[in-house]
């Protein structure tokens, strides 16, 4: 049988007459004050969750609201800290760092340097790729420096073609 709202009464009504109880503990009516502070309790439980929720809802509508105010309005107005874009050759480009080649080839050396200078340096001829050298360059000394001292050290010259640093052997 289903039971609807238009209903409900009367079935709640026959329920609580047909409960029969040993000893008469159990009458029609405390019958009806037993269903009706259950029902009450589910109605009071629905009711508070049902609360809970809106109030979690308002919470989190207000801390949504905030934040696109806060993205849209409040962080473009902040000024934008001016930069200057800073334009280096690799002759004024100066290593940050320590260097140190312990009988390396020139091959390694070159790479190492061109990494660090952020430069195309090539070298022209095997016998002087395989060139070994020891060297320690401290921090602020700049490519031309220390192509010069290698330069000096060993057995090439080098030039600059096209933002290219190639190295050659010396002709006696």
């Amino acid at each position: 049988m289903k039971v609807n709202n238009e209903n409900f009464d009367k079935v709640l009504n026959k329920l609580v007459a047909s409960t029969r109880s040993p000893r008469g503990r159990f009458t029609a009516e405390n019958s009806w004050r037993l269903l009706e502070s259950r029902l009450l309790k589910r109605r009071s439980m629905k009711r508070f969750w049902m609360r809970t929720a809106s109030a979690a809802a308002v919470v989190l509508l207000c801390v949504t609201s905030w934040a696109a105010y806060q993205f849209l309005y409040v962080a473009p107005q902040r000024e934008a800290i001016p930069t200057e874009a800073i334009h280096t050759t690799e002759e004024t480009q100066v290593i940050h760092s320590v260097l140190t080649f312990d009988q390396q080839p020139l091959q390694e050396i070159v790479r190492q340097l061109s990494e660090t200078f952020r430069t195309d340096i090539r070298i022209e001829g095997d016998s002087l790729k395989n060139y070994h050298m020891t060297a320690t360059f401290r921090e602020g000394e700049s490519l031309t420096e220390i192509l010069d001292l290698l330069k000096d050290a060993g057995n090439f010259t080098y030039k600059k073609e096209n933002n290219t640093i190639i190295l050659t052997t010396k002709l006696n």
